[in-house]
């Protein structure tokens, strides 16, 4: 019966006109359906929303604690005030998500990643290779492997696991181990997150001294495996006039709400693995 709306169509060229017919009708039939269910299902736009997201900076790196910018507008789009969470964006993006929000602003403190780590490698390094490494160039396979090829299996891999994870080119390695660019970290902390070790770490930029190690051995088993270890002789402890040095097992530690920045901690550390930042 189709056939009989175009008799004088050859039939070769119907069957290729019908069934056309035929899918663009249905075609058109379910773009009205679609306008139809659009206008009556839309979901209305979260103004609210849409103005803190284009406040934030858009790294999407995480370091506020949700998984991107997204997370975090709706976070505080569902009614919180914390505008301190973004340490990308700093003062000037809490100042505008405040004034978005109507709250008082909560200032991010600045901070910096720092690595805890100065066991160097290579001819004068604080360590020395305790095995050959010829598996996978990543700080994780190698940390796998009793620990990595270093004599100290606290210490920086090098093999830049953290690097691969930051967005900002903030760090490079030199002499083994990781530095840090303090001018180009913005403290979203992804490099924290990865490193199989937990040497790298967010200090606040005010801090001016650490203990650049992680080592918790016995002083003679660090003096043996790293010469720029802490080996817990407990003499910066002792003389910190603030009560701001803890040991941790043999690894001294700082408390940056105590420390009063005096050096005192420096200048007797034999080791030099309490150090001016």
């Amino acid at each position: 019966m189709l056939l009989s709306i175009f008799p004088a169509i050859p039939e070769s060229v119907q069957n290729i006109l019908v069934p056309g017919a035929i899918i663009g009708g249905i075609a058109a039939l379910l773009g009205i359906l679609i306008v139809i269910v659009s206008h009556f299902f839309h979901l209305p736009v979260n103004e609210k929303k849409e103005a803190i997201l284009s406040a934030l900076p858009g790294a999407n790196c995480g370091g506020c604690g949700f998984a991107g910018c997204d997370g975090y507008a709706q976070y505080l789009a569902d009614g919180a005030s914390d505008t301190s969470r973004c340490a990308v964006g700093g003062a000037a993006c809490a100042g505008e998500l405040a004034s978005i929000l109507g709250v008082e602003a909560k200032y991010p403190e600045k901070q910096v990643v720092r690595l805890l780590c100065q066991g160097t490698t290579g001819p004068d390094g604080a360590t020395n290779p305790r095995y050959e490494y010829l598996g996978t160039k990543t700080c994780n396979a190698a940390h796998g492997l009793l620990g990595g090829p270093g004599s100290c299996t606290y210490g920086c891999l090098g093999f830049g696991d953290c690097i691969a994870a930051c967005a900002f080119h903030a760090l490079s390695v030199r002499d083994g181990i990781i530095h840090v660019d303090t001018d180009e970290c913005t403290a979203c902390g992804q490099c924290v997150k990865v490193c199989p070790k937990n040497i790298l770490q967010l200090l606040p930029v005010s801090a001016e001294v650490a203990v650049l190690c992680k080592n918790t051995w016995p002083g003679a088993q660090t003096r043996k495996n790293c010469t720029a270890g802490c080996i817990g002789c407990q003499k910066c402890m002792k003389v910190c006039p603030a009560g701001a040095i803890s040991m941790t097992g043999g690894l001294a530690v700082v408390s940056q709400e105590l420390c009063t920045h005096c050096g005192e901690c420096v200048k007797v550390c034999p080791t030099h693995a309490v150090r001016k930042l």
